[in-house]
């Protein structure tokens, strides 16, 4: 017999209670994570947006009356549980919390086996009131497969591509996305996202035949397409779903107005070292037939490169593209000492380090502010936002505005 999977979503204001129970959660088997929120309000907005069966919420936060928020939360008809966490409750509030519509309320020190057993056995007496979905607009699986990609950077060409459907209605998605979130650009999108959680559940959905086991948001450009050498590479790529891009389809997308293609992994096949930095994309791996010099490998390194053997290509040209696609270098044990010195020796550690300005240019950001209402905001000049901008987007190696929000995010750079 298969079990329900139960969908829940968390509200609490500590973030470190809140993604520590969540990841605990989540590990159930169960139990299917829909997202977090900080406070009630967002709390509102996760629930409409991903329509959960459970809400887990802080019973006795003084900001809200658990009436008000139940009322707010659970329109006539909506099948969603309610399970308040409190450190100590009265009598009147535990009368008064089950009166609006509290399916269960579990206090911390019943500890976590408590609040799984709450989650599990439901209140009949309560739920069976609530047998219609309730009203507002929901986010679809289509759409959090575009929220999903616009948040990775992606444009829109690219995001039909990947998804199967045209630019135009990417678009049109991204316009209801927008409308659901109740934000005006996808920068502001993306800061939802992250702060509603959304985006651990919002991986696209697999197509049918061999496209549904390509991966998402993994693409190759190789940038020799002939010879034994390129030919098993791209034996390789084919056993293992990733998409080789067209090298001809290239120049074209950015004469129609991108400026690089820097959603793939360039791949060279033995290449001359003078070009290993000036290829665009999100990482650069060099096939070679021959072992390159120490100190060419050194200067690999320093650029980003990750340089492999073409020996090695059946067990490591995915790990070394993977790793470049994250932003990652591969370097063989042969060729540490060359590249990194010897042990003992002082290291050059590369630091994150945003200046007050540049803070202030990532929360304009995280806001959904334009670079004309930051300027004004600010007392600057839209051409420094621009130049601020163009730094922070180096330190934190991305793109676009979404992507941004989402690394900051990652690096605990984005205020709660």
């Amino acid at each position: 017999m298969v079990e329900t999977v139960l969908s829940v979503v968390l509200q609490h204001h500590n973030r470190l209670f809140r993604e520590m129970l969540a990841a605990h959660l989540a590990r159930e088997p169960d139990i299917a994570m829909f997202g977090t929120a900080a406070s009630g309000p967002e709390l509102i907005q996760l629930c409409d947006l991903r329509r959960p069966s459970i809400a887990l919420f802080e019973a006795d936060a003084p900001r809200w009356s658990n009436d008000r928020l139940v009322s707010l939360l659970l329109p006539p008809g909506r099948p969603m549980r309610m399970i308040g966490l409190h450190q100590s409750l009265t009598t009147g509030q535990v009368i008064r919390a089950y009166e609006a519509g509290v399916s269960a309320l579990v206090p911390y020190s019943g500890g976590l086996e408590a609040l799984l057993a709450a989650i599990r056995a439901p209140s009949s007496a309560i739920e069976t009131a609530r047998a219609k979905r309730g009203g507002g607009d929901a986010l679809t699986q289509r759409e959090l497969e575009v929220l999903y990609l616009v948040c990775a950077g992606y444009p829109p060409r690219q995001i039909g591509l990947e998804l199967g459907i045209s630019p135009h209605t990417v678009e049109n998605h991204k316009q209801r996305i927008f409308a659901k979130l109740g934000v005006h650009n996808q920068a502001h999108a993306a800061a939802s996202a992250v702060r509603l959680g959304l985006l651990s559940q919002a991986q696209p959905a697999r197509l049918d035949g061999l496209a549904q086991e390509r991966r998402p948001g993994l693409r190759v450009v190789l940038a020799k397409s002939d010879g034994p050498v390129a030919d098993r590479a791209r034996e390789v790529f084919d056993k293992h779903h990733i998409i080789v891009v067209d090298t001809q389809a290239v120049p074209k997308q950015r004469a129609e107005g991108d400026t690089k293609d820097d959603s793939a992994v360039t791949v060279l096949i033995d290449p001359q070292p003078t070009s290993w930095s000036a290829q665009p994309g999100r990482g650069v791996v060099a096939v070679t037939s021959e072992e390159p010099k120490q100190h060419l490998m050194a200067q690999a390194v320093a650029s980003g490169v990750t340089v492999l053997p073409s020996s090695l290509m059946d067990r490591l040209l995915v790990p070394a593209v993977e790793a470049a696609n994250a932003g990652y270098v591969l370097i063989s044990s042969a060729y540490s000492r060359a590249v990194l010195g010897p042990p003992g020796g002082e290291w050059r550690r590369w630091q994150l380090a945003l200046t007050p300005r540049e803070q202030e240019i990532l929360s304009a950001i995280a806001q959904g502010h334009t670079t004309k209402q930051t300027a004004r905001l600010l007392g600057i000049s839209v051409r420094t936002v621009e130049n601020l901008q163009g730094n922070l987007f180096r330190k934190l190696r991305v793109h676009r505005k979404a992507a941004a929000l989402v690394v900051a995010h990652e690096l605990g750079l984005l205020e709660e």
